[in-house]
């Protein structure tokens, strides 16, 4: 009896030591404290200073308002001046201090005056949509990016109690004051549709040519309310909205594309963009985009003057062209580099037998990947170019690797991808709302909004939106709750630019 006793308590012991493992690895986790004093930022804080550099997207002037600002953090609400966010979620995670810092803000741990080699990220998401990220220095100071300024804030008190604050009251203000229905029960989602097709009208001879175009859904209550469409990409970041564009140049038979990204609030630097252009004019290529979330896109590279050589590469937003595309290892670490080896190893080296005793170099780049569609999802593909009998070629392989949130926010179909198409037998795609409310299904030649129905695609869909030929989506993003009216706001305001 004793044997079996001390068997079942080195069974626990393992399976809680696995558990805690597992929640240290996991940066995705939702980290959800049942007492306020869990909570891993809690209590009434204040901006006392802020750091701006060239990449910021608001001036001095604005930056020196935010001095004295309040914020509160409590598990039923929290602020940020008078913007909010209510029945938060927390998620954790400790990296290494200048490897974010770089990639994510495109700053130094110096500075920001940050000593520690590890820090510690909490993202903060509400019933409705992502709040903010802070960088936590202590347990009384953390670091909020907004709209590219740093501000630094500190805790004041720890007690919100005795502050005087009531947050029942506090939060059906804050409803009050977005003019929306307090109906709990009200569904509100928006979504945001980046397109690209295939110009088959201006095209030159031999040279591909891409149109895009943004769509933009709001329903209520499983009802279609708005649909509206402006040219070029319009992309919701947490610094605000931004316009992105191609732009072709043509000069001495010469052709090459730019893809041009602008915060709507601030008026890109010429001089940046001049620099961008002249790098692009060396390089004669025409640009495919293939994926553009909130803070990166993939792209497809063609130099067609060279043989029609197609690359694969994938930037930060903040840095299309500027910068050497990020390798595989940089957004998904070596896991990441591993599945990258094995897909190239398994798909191309191991299957073409014709390749093993030639010359041709099949050695993946690790410089060589983006994102794609494939059954509902977004998921990763690698690519070896290569010459074979003097032209440039190219295999594609998958990468075993699921996109992280911070490349790809949300990605989930609460419907299996076969039973979609069982339902909808021509869907080539598919796309289901957060809310679990509508679903978007496209087909060659049109996008098909259903109602959702206790779990299941209704029998008819409640609007059709007709697609442009060889048309594909390049962007999704979600708004929910008080946040499909004001992307429409938005929207409008940029169409009619």
């Amino acid at each position: 009896m004793k044997k079996i006793s001390l068997l079942i308590v080195l069974i626990l012991s393992m399976f809680m030591i696995v558990s805690c493992n597992m929640d240290s690895i996991e940066l995705s986790d939702n980290i959800e404290a049942p007492k306020n004093n869990n909570l891993p930022i809690y209590g009434k804080w204040k901006v006392e200073d802020y750091r701006l550099n060239a990449a910021s997207l608001m001036d001095e002037e604005k930056a020196k308002s935010y001095i004295g600002m309040e914020a509160l953090f409590h598990s039923e609400l929290i602020t940020m001046g008078d913007d909010y966010c209510t029945e938060p979620s927390f998620r954790i995670k400790n990296v290494d201090t200048d490897e974010y810092l770089i990639y994510h803000h495109k700053v130094t741990s110096d500075f920001l005056s940050i000593d520690s080699e590890k820090i510690e990220v909490v993202s903060i998401t509400g019933s409705e949509q992502f709040f903010y990220e802070f960088i936590k220095i202590s347990e009384d100071t953390v670091i909020v990016n907004i709209e590219g300024a740093f501000f630094y804030l500190n805790k004041v008190s720890d007690d919100i109690k005795k502050e005087g604050l009531d947050f029942t009251l506090a939060t059906e203000e804050i409803l009050l004051d977005t003019g929306e229905s307090l109906d709990e029960d009200a569904l509100r989602t928006g979504m945001l549709l980046g397109l690209k097709s295939l110009d088959l009208e201006n095209k030159e001879e031999g040279i591909e040519k891409w149109d895009y175009r943004t769509i933009f859904i709001r329903s209520n209550d499983k009802e279609i309310v708005s649909v509206y469409e402006m040219e070029d990409i319009l992309l919701p970041r947490k610094t605000g909205f931004w316009k992105v564009s191609v732009k072709r140049e043509d000069k001495d038979g010469k052709i090459n594309d730019n893809i041009v990204a602008i915060p709507l609030n601030k008026t890109l630097d010429k001089g940046a963009e001049m620099e961008t252009k002249e790098k692009e004019k060396i390089d004669n290529t025409i640009k495919n985009i293939l994926y553009i979330g909130n803070d990166y896109i993939s792209i497809e590279n063609i130099h067609y003057r060279n043989k029609g050589e197609r690359l694969l590469e994938f930037y930060p937003i903040d840095n299309i062209g500027k910068v050497k595309p990020l390798m595989i290892s940089d957004v998904l670490g070596e896991i990441g580099k591993e599945s990258f080896i094995e897909g190239a190893n398994k798909e191309i080296l191991r299957d073409r037998e014709e390749y093993k005793k030639s010359l041709i170099d099949l050695k993946p780049n690790e410089e060589s990947f983006g994102l794609f569609r494939r059954n509902g999802h977004w998921v990763f593909k690698g690519r070896i170019n290569f010459i074979e009998n003097g032209i440039y070629t190219y295999e594609n392989f998958n990468i075993k690797a699921i996109p992280p949130k911070e490349i790809v926010y949300y990605d989930e179909l609460s419907i299996p991808w076969n039973r979609i198409k069982s339902k909808i037998s021509n869907a080539l795609d598919a796309f289901i709302s957060p809310n679990e409310d509508i679903a978007i299904i496209l087909t060659h030649n049109d996008i098909l909004i259903y109602p959702m129905e206790d779990g299941e695609i209704s029998n008819r869909p409640i609007k059709n939106i007709e697609l442009n030929s060889t048309e594909k989506i390049i962007m999704a993003e979600w708004a929910i709750g008080r946040y499909p009216k004001l992307w429409e706001e938005e929207f409008l305001k940029q169409a009619g630019n």
